[in-house]
């Protein structure tokens, strides 16, 4: 028993120290279709300005062999204005977690550096199992520019710019009869 109490100091003391490293920390779940409530899939702790992660701890989903489902969803709570306590996850194949390797999670970073969604990364690409994405702006559209539509409300045609030569063909024949017409001196 003295020694369980001295593994737990230990690895409290690594888990303080991983989490002062890395400034924010977030609890993934996992939530089997067929049960109640989700349960702890892994702790992750992130610095979004450099883009590490580190996973304080992973919990191996346990599978019941009565279980004929074979759906997991993975995800976390967040709060929003209208709920304090939201549920947003994926849902993923229970061998996906299972397998011999730890997989990969993904981290969908908001603007204030939150995560907003988690879901499974299909290749592995990150050393500690975690994978940080940080959202990026749409496209703008672009207001304010008016539509031209022809009367009977389809989309007007649009006029093809013409070239140089087509603007000014006749200021080129001017000058080529004045420059064939020489000039009067000579008579």
């Amino acid at each position: 028993m003295h020694l369980q109490a001295i593994l737990g100091a230990i690895s409290l003391l690594i888990v303080s120290v991983l989490s002062d490293s890395l400034p924010v920390s977030s609890e993934i779940f996992y939530w089997p279709v067929g049960t109640p409530q989700p349960s702890v899939l892994a702790r992750v702790a992130y610095d979004p300005a450099t883009l590490t992660s580190n996973v304080i701890s992973y919990n191996t989903p346990k599978t019941a062999s009565d279980s004929t489902d074979n759906l997991i969803r993975i995800g976390l709570y967040t709060s929003t204005p209208g709920n304090s306590k939201q549920w947003v996850g994926s849902l993923v194949s229970l061998s996906a977690l299972t397998d011999k390797n730890q997989p990969t999670l993904r981290l969908h970073l908001g603007p204030a550096n939150e995560v907003y969604h988690v879901d499974l990364a299909a290749s592995d690409k990150s050393d500690s199992g975690v994978e940080l994405v940080l959202s990026q702006p749409g496209a703008q559209p672009h207001l304010n520019r008016p539509v031209v539509v022809r009367p009977d409300g389809g989309e007007a045609d649009v006029v093809e710019e013409k070239t140089f030569f087509q603007k000014y063909w006749w200021v080129l024949l001017i000058i080529g009869f004045l420059s064939l017409g020489g000039s009067a001196e000579g008579q």
